[in-house]
């Protein structure tokens, strides 16, 4: 296992970025206006703060437990049974995650791009790149992930930038018309995209600790925060809540009215190269997570021999997972509890036991 790894609190903060931002930019602003309509913006703020929530657990467990992952975390609170039974939850559900990303990853090149190509070729396409990836190493995609944020938060701004002119703020009026409380109705389905951070709870130790870690980390999600805000209130005074609604990728369509000099235009290339870098990353990142996690609860001394089985069986588990991008959609919204109860939820139950366990006060000894 890559036990000696490590990497900077930037790098750390980089792959939150890329991980989080990339699908939920594309789909997220047709999805919130459907909970909150013109209000999606309070929608999106709120969800930060439940990410930056989220992301304090794990930055508490790491604290009590530096030299552990999750896995051995919930082994050594829960002991072998109860805990080595949860660990192999997580296992699971980092191999479901990877697959979603991975299914999310082919149902975008077949709607935006080219629907004749078999949905097989860009699944075999993705799981590759990612199993390539982690080949090299924890550190090799971290510093890959340095150069790809900048790209992708210098498009982002970009894009949004340059279509200023053609913002209609009205359409954002009247603002929380119904209180403060009802377009929260949303909450857990944006709550699980910007505190879609589970892999960081294998990866935190292998960060080169330093006061400042904690800071990178919580920034990460401000920063997601804030390009997902952009989206979503680009897409509103661009097209108007109930037009955003009827679009299957809104930034898409965002982008699709750029014009620069009358004739330059189509710059909805430049945004599929930005989110093929984004799931890149997404897959790498949670592909090396479950082989971390399953090499962690099966002890194994060589994990990247099970590479290419594990690759395999998430592109089996990707192929079959869903029909189509109806359903795909319709899971996020409804299951979206499912998600919730892995990433915030048991790792609070986890804390909490560890608590009571005393080795809170053991680590502040420590300190």
């Amino acid at each position: 296992m890559e036990r000696q790894v490590t990497i900077s609190n930037f790098q750390l903060m980089s792959l939150i970025v890329i991980s989080t931002i990339g699908a939920s930019s594309l789909y997220a602003p047709a999805a919130l206006v459907g909970y909150a309509e013109r209000n999606s913006w309070y929608l999106v703020i709120a969800g930060g703060l439940a990410g930056i929530l989220n992301i304090s657990v794990f930055l508490a467990l790491n604290r009590m437990y530096p030299d552990k992952n999750l896995i051995r975390i919930c082994k050594h609170v829960l002991g072998p049974w109860l805990g080595g039974l949860l660990a192999f939850a997580f296992v699971c559900y980092f191999l479901d995650i990877t697959s979603w990303v991975l299914r999310e990853f082919a149902h975008f090149f077949i709607i935006a791009l080219n629907p004749i190509i078999p949905q097989s070729w860009y699944l075999a396409v993705g799981i590759i790149m990612g199993a390539y990836a982690v080949s090299r190493g924890l550190e090799a995609f971290s510093r890959v992930s340095e150069i790809v944020l900048f790209v992708i938060v210098s498009a982002f701004l970009g894009i949004y930038v340059v279509l200023i002119s053609q913002y209609h703020p009205e359409y954002l009026l009247p603002v929380l018309e119904n209180g403060w409380l009802e377009p929260l109705s949303g909450i857990i389905p944006v709550a699980t995209w910007l505190g879609d951070l589970m892999f960081i709870s294998m990866m935190l130790n292998h960060v080169r600790r330093t006061k400042k870690t904690a800071a990178f980390a919580v920034g990460a999600v401000t920063i997601t925060t804030l390009l997902l805000l952009l989206s979503v209130l680009s897409c509103t005074m661009m097209f108007g809540a109930k037009t955003t609604a009827t679009f299957t990728y809104p930034s898409v369509s965002l982008i699709q009215n750029i014009r620069l000099f009358r004739y330059i235009e189509r710059f909805d290339a430049a945004l599929v190269a930005v989110w093929v870098m984004s799931s890149f990353i997404k897959i790498s990142v949670y592909l090396w997570a479950t082989l971390q996690g399953l090499a962690e609860f099966m002890k194994l001394e060589k994990p990247r021999l099970f590479l290419v089985p594990l690759s395999a069986g998430i592109y089996v588990c990707a192929k079959f997972k869903i029909w189509g991008l109806i359903e795909l959609g319709t899971f996020y919204e409804r299951q979206a509890w499912f998600f919730y109860l892995f990433q915030f939820v048991i790792p609070v139950v986890v804390l909490s036991i560890a608590w009571l366990r005393g080795d809170g006060q053991k680590a502040e000894v420590g300190a």
